[in-house]
């Protein structure tokens, strides 16, 4: 693809509203690759004015060449991953997950777009290991002893706070956003019964599970 062919499908972009970015962890971004995500993802299915943008990562972990593409829309995120032995058929994967999902939730998407969303602020507190002291402990101990010791006895620390929408949704909302988005959990506020919820990603079969908070 030439450079003006590409500045003119980045336009096109601009145009319906929203930004595409192609972003390299650990890769050369070369232009063939670029040009390649580029086509693909202009033949994603569109949401016409719903659509925020678009960013396409391409990273390589140990071996694998890996996709990760986001769209962001209004309220939702749709995030299609994959991995790969190469980047261009990891490019092919991730653009085909998300043109599933697309067309799968577009509908469901373009109704509840058309309501206005209800939601509250809701603090969130995020949680990481605190340092501790490692000189209390004898030297002779094995590393993966120490990883272990660590990730057993130390305590936490609060280290953010980000401030997320509390959604009033139904059950089946609740999954499709978590289908889409591939978080790995999402507080909301039950439409049914008026009740706080979680909804979380089961890691031994990849099912949901819901907590209700009384």
């Amino acid at each position: 693809m030439s450079q003006n062919a590409e500045k003119t499908r980045l336009e096109k972009f601009a145009l319906e509203g929203y930004s595409l970015a192609i972003t390299g962890n650990h890769i050369v971004l070369t232009d063939p690759i670029r040009d390649y995500a580029l086509e693909k993802v202009s033949k994603i299915e569109r949401f016409s004015d719903q659509i925020l943008d678009v960013v396409v990562t391409l990273d390589v972990v140990k071996l694998a060449h890996v996709c990760t593409i986001d769209l962001m829309v209004k309220n939702f995120k749709i995030r299609a991953h994959a991995s790969m032995d190469d980047i261009y058929s990891a490019i092919d994967k991730a653009s085909a997950r998300l043109m599933r999902l697309v067309k799968k939730y577009k509908s469901r998407l373009e109704e509840k777009h058309a309501i206005d969303p209800h939601f509250i602020d809701l603090k969130v507190n995020v949680f990481r290991p605190a340092e501790d002291n490692l000189k209390e402990i004898n030297d002779e101990i094995e590393a993966e002893n120490i990883r272990r010791q660590q990730e057993k006895y130390t305590f936490h620390q609060i280290v953010s706070k980000e401030t997320h929408p509390l959604h009033l949704l139904t059950q089946q909302e609740a999954i499709m956003r978590m289908e889409l988005s591939g978080d790995p959990f999402m507080i909301y506020k039950g439409e049914e019964d008026q009740k706080l919820k979680v909804i979380y990603r089961r890691k031994e079969d990849d099912h949901f599970g819901v907590i209700e908070i009384e």
